[in-house]
């Protein structure tokens, strides 16, 4: 996935949910539990809302009632879907005598009565999950020198904005060309590994910005990155979930 243009502070959440109902002691329970795990939520009661929220943003996880009746099952439906939502974490919140008509099977089931003890038990053994999703996203603001290489051309001098595990976006006098095959070279703070990749430009704009999408990266490239990423984000949030995101890596 390609870099943004805009980089932003590194947040203090390992993932975002939607919570998808209109009951208040559901939502009051989820989003205390999600507070206590890092994970940003947003609460979205109306369903043709929430799907289009669905089809257009990226959730790490989504929270489907399924007390709001035919059209929950719609949600989670939309989900798989998705264009950005696919790998997202799903949770149905059912009525325990209907458990066993859930359609479209979410990766976790959450049976009413909702309690503090279950939504940390669901939460925990669903953290890994979403912690990995959340990394694939995630855009890492810094600012490095880098490297980019036309084919037939020299290297042109850059900075990096930002990095993910999919590109990374730059400031340059030079102005690239939506499509353009190139070799990114860099280095990240901390990290000894050189890395060198072929990417292609997905877009630029008449600020000196482009962003690049890498179009293939090795294990041995990738796993160095992926660690650096998730180092950065456990860097910003609490000490507790912090020791908990160790445990699922």
């Amino acid at each position: 996935m390609s870099s943004h243009p805009n980089p932003s502070p590194v947040p203090a959440i390992v993932g975002r949910a939607l919570l998808v109902s209109n009951d208040s002691i559901v939502i009051g329970h989820l989003e205390s539990g999600m507070q206590r795990f890092a994970i940003a939520a947003e609460v979205c009661p109306d369903l043709p809302a929430a799907a289009s929220l669905i089809n257009t943003r990226k959730f790490e996880a989504i929270v489907v009632d399924l007390g709001l009746g035919e059209q929950g099952m719609h949600i989670l439906e939309c989900v798989r879907l998705s264009p950005f939502n696919q790998n997202s974490v799903t949770f149905a919140v059912v009525d325990s005598e209907v458990e066993a008509d859930v359609k479209f099977r979410p990766n976790f089931i959450i049976t009413k009565p909702l309690t503090e003890s279950l939504i940390e038990s669901v939460l925990k053994a669903a953290l890994g999950l979403i912690i990995r999703d959340y990394r694939r996203y995630f855009r890492c603001p810094l600012k490095v020198p880098a490297r980019i290489r036309l084919e037939r051309m020299a290297e042109i001098p850059c900075e990096m904005m930002n990095i993910s595990e999919g590109g990374l976006a730059v400031t340059t006098v030079v102005r690239f060309q939506p499509g353009a095959r190139v070799t990114a070279e860099f280095t990240l703070p901390g990290e000894a590994t050189k890395f060198l990749l072929d990417a292609e430009i997905c877009w630029c704009d008449n600020k000196g910005r482009a962003g690049l999408h890498f179009r293939s990266v090795s294990p041995e490239q990738r796993r160095p990155l992926q660690s650096w990423l998730s180092q950065k984000i456990e860097q910003g949030i609490p000490e507790p979930v912090a020791r908990l995101f160790q445990k699922v890596q």
